[in-house]
């Protein structure tokens, strides 16, 4: 018996050329794509950019209209024209008057109002325990009497 060729002589419809070809088109499509889709996200965020600025821009402008008006509704004159209109009798604060806090709430040091408001907190002290000293004194001798 003779031997039968058992190699099966398969064609394929493509060579490996155009196999070749068909997976470089659709690796190039799908890069396409991708391009496509990132170059339409780019300009959405470059659109949403250009919209964030314009109003920044805008508050920019109102924030410098708001404190111009502030500065000018804060001007010495206009402010005792209010004081004058209203009936208030006062004045604008002297620097020794000015006390400046920092964030902690307490005065900033080497103020001359600061100083001289301690002075004043002594003198008063002084004044109240003198008093009081001299009261009990007198209730004591009162009860010993």
């Amino acid at each position: 018996m003779r031997r039968r060729n058992r190699k099966v002589n398969k064609h394929s419809r493509f060579t490996v050329n155009t196999a070749g070809v068909v997976a470089l088109l659709v690796t190039g499509f799908a890069m396409a794509m991708c391009y496509g889709v990132l170059g339409m996200r780019c300009t959405s965020v470059a659109q949403e950019l250009q919209e964030a600025e314009k109003t920044y821009k805008q508050l920019v402008k109102e924030t410098e209209r708001v404190a111009a008006r502030w500065n000018e509704l804060m001007a010495v004159d206009r402010l005792q024209e209010k004081l004058v209109r209203f009936g208030l009798e006062m004045n604008i604060p002297r620097a020794d008057q000015v006390v400046r806090m920092n964030a902690a709430g307490r005065p900033l040091p080497g103020q001359i109002a600061v100083v001289r408001a301690r002075e004043r907190m002594a003198t008063a002290n002084m004044a109240q325990v003198a008093p009081a000293a001299q009261s009990r004194k007198g209730t004591t001798r009162r009860k010993i009497r």
